[in-house]
């Protein structure tokens, strides 16, 4: 079977239209499609502003956006500097063909570059492969916290209760 070529580079302003399409992929994935409510031109103003609030590395082959890692840096009040991995992605076509590896390995770079102490995201309980591919890589899988989270309305309801 011929291997296509595969480009992992930096995404600019004009793939966010491609990113947002495998954001949206990712949240029919993990039985979430309707969530989504971020826009590519909000990616676009969030991505590309004087004072960005992620990055993003694609990876191409034949000019198709096939996969994406979106990260940004987080502060932990025990480690210092870290990076986020918020999502990984790699079309369903493309799995299987080392694109997630190599697109965490350039996350993983970013973050070493910025001195990040520790590369953290989350991954679903059910998603045993993706589990697996996170241990064969040598990430540990912390089965002990819970994750919480504050939607909009729950926030303005906190804010307004005071």
């Amino acid at each position: 079977m011929k291997q296509d070529a595969v480009t992992i580079r930096p995404a600019g302003p004009n793939d966010m239209a491609d990113v947002h399409r495998l954001i949206c992929e990712l949240a029919v994935f993990e039985r979430a499609g309707d969530e989504v409510i971020v826009t590519p031109e909000q990616l676009i103003t969030d991505g590309f502003s004087s004072q960005p609030r992620f990055e993003v590395v694609i990876a191409e082959s034949n000019d198709e956006t096939v996969g994406m890692a979106l990260y940004y840096p987080r502060y932990s009040t025990w480690k210092g500097l870290c990076y986020y991995l918020e999502d990984l992605i790699v079309t369903e076509a493309w799995r299987g063909r080392g694109l997630g590896k190599k697109l965490l390995i350039e996350v993983a770079r970013a973050a070493h570059n910025a001195g990040a102490h520790r590369l953290q995201w989350q991954v679903l309980d059910w998603n045993v492969e993706a589990i697996d591919f996170y241990t064969a890589l040598g990430a540990f899988v912390d089965r002990e916290w819970f994750d919480c989270k504050l939607d909009k309305t729950a926030i303005e309801q906190l804010i307004n209760r005071s």
